[in-house]
C-alpha cells in the first residue's frame, strides 16, 4: 500500500522561479557540465530565500516555492534571488577555465518569476510532495505567456494589489486567457536590479577609505594563517559566533563562497568578493548598518604573520549614531583580533 498523506487547504504565495534559455543551453552544450551549472544555480536560489520561502518541487530548470510571508516580502525575496543568480553566473564565468560550450555560454541563461496567491493542498507520496489546487495550475499556466522580456516578475492581481502603492506602479498591466479563463495582473522587468547591484559592489577596501584599519601580528607562518582564516571553526571563534556554516563558491572556488554565522537566533551572512591568493581576501557581510566590506591583507613578518583588516560600511548620516555604530564595531574587531592571536598561539593540534 502506498504511503500517502494529505494536508488541509492552505493559503499562501505560490512562486515559480524559471531559468530562461536552459532548454537551448542544454541542447547546444555538454550534458555533464550543463547539469553542474544548473545544480549550482538552483542551489544558489534556494539558499538565498532560506527561511523566507520553502521549496515544494524542483521541476527541471524551475523551482516551485511556497511562502506564508506578505506579498511585499515575497517580492523582496525574489529581488534578492535575482541578484544572487546573476552574481553566481558572473562568478562562474570569471573562475572557469573549461573551454566546453556549456562553460563558455553560461551568460545566455536568464531568470524570471511568476507569483500568485491562492489556496492549495499538499499531497505526499513517499518522499515526494505535490501541490494540488486550481491556483497551483494558474501559476504554472502563467509560465507560458507573451511578456516581452526574458527577465521579469509576473504577479497576478491577488499579489499586485497587496503591494505598496509605489511598488504597484512599477508593474505594467497584463492579462492572459487560458483554459481556466482570464488571468490578470502585471509584470515588471527586473534587469535593472543586477545593474544597480554591480554599481554598488566593491572588490576591496583600500586603507584611504577604511573606517577601521586594524593590524595584529600572530605567531604562525603566512601560509598557515591564510589557509586557516576561512575555516568555519576558526571563523566562529574570531567572529564570536556560535557556529559557522560554509558553502562553496563558484565552480568549487573561493569566489562567491558563503559563510552563515549563527549568533543565537540571528544569522549574519558573509560572501567572498575577491581573492589574491596568499595575499588578500575581501568579504562582504550583512550587518545592522547594511553591507560591510572587509579586506584582510597578509604580510610576512619574519616567522610571524601580520593580519591587517580594513573595514568599510555606509556610515549613518547622523553623527551621534555613526559614532555609536563605530564604537560597537571597533569593540567587535578588537575582540576578534585578540581571539586570532590566541588561536595562532595554540599548538596546531589544539587549532
Amino acid at each position: 500500500m502506498e504511503n500517502r498523506s494529505f494536508s488541509k487547504l492552505q493559503d499562501g504565495a505560490l512562486v515559480l522561479a524559471d531559468i530562461s534559455g536552459y532548454t537551448a543551453f542544454v541542447a547546444q552544450t555538454e550534458i555533464d557540465h550543463s547539469w553542474e551549472i544548473l545544480h549550482e544555480l538552483l542551489d544558489t536560489m534556494v539558499r538565498t530565500v532560506e527561511g523566507r520561502m520553502d521549496v515544494s518541487q524542483v521541476e527541471g530548470d524551475c523551482i516551485l516555492f511556497i511562502s506564508g510571508l506578505s506579498d511585499a516580502d515575497v517580492v523582496a525575496a525574489l529581488e534578492d534571488t535575482f541578484v544572487s543568480f546573476h552574481r553566481r553566473l558572473r562568478d562562474m564565468q570569471s573562475v572557469t577555465t573549461c573551454p566546453c560550450n556549456a562553460c563558455a555560454n553560461i551568460g545566455i541563461l536568464k531568470l524570471k518569476f511568476v507569483v500568485h496567491r491562492g489556496t492549495f493542498s499538499r499531497q505526499r507520496l513517499g518522499a515526494v510532495e505535490q501541490l494540488h489546487g486550481t491556483d497551483v495550475i494558474v501559476a504554472h499556466r502563467l509560465l507560458k505567456n507573451k511578456v516581452p522580456s526574458k527577465e521579469y516578475i509576473l504577479a497576478t492581481e491577488s499579489v499586485r494589489t497587496n503591494l505598496p502603492t509605489e511598488r504597484q506602479s512599477r508593474f505594467t498591466p497584463y492579462s492572459e486567457v487560458y483554459d481556466l479563463g482570464s488571468v490578470s495582473g502585471g509584470y515588471e522587468e527586473i534587469a535593472y536590479l543586477w545593474d544597480a547591484a554591480l554599481t554598488a559592489e566593491r572588490k576591496r577596501v583600500v586603507p584611504e577609505e577604511a573606517l577601521i584599519d586594524d593590524r595584529i601580528v600572530v605567531d604562525a607562518p603566512i601560509a598557515q594563517v591564510v589557509e586557516s582564516m576561512l575555516v568555519p571553526e576558526v571563523m566562529a571563534r574570531y567572529l564570536m559566533a556560535d557556529s559557522v556554516d560554509a558553502f562553496a563558491g563558484a565552480r568549487g572556488s573561493q569566489i562567491g563562497g558563503e559563510f552563515h554565522c549563527h549568533h543565537g537566533t540571528t544569522i549574519r551572512y558573509l560572501r567572498v568578493v575577491s581573492v589574491e591568493p596568499g595575499r588578500e581576501t575581501t568579504l562582504v557581510s550583512s550587518s545592522p548598518v547594511g553591507d560591510m566590506y572587509i579586506t584582510t591583507r597578509f604580510e610576512e613578518v619574519g616567522d610571524q604573520t601580520a593580519i591587517r583588516r580594513l573595514f568599510w560600511w555606509h556610515a549613518p548620516a547622523d553623527e551621534e549614531t555613526a559614532s555609536t555604530v563605530r564604537q560597537m564595531i571597533e569593540a567587535v574587531v578588537a575582540g576578534g583580533g585578540a581571539e586570532l592571536q590566541a588561536i595562532f598561539a595554540e599548538s596546531p593540534a589544539a587549532r
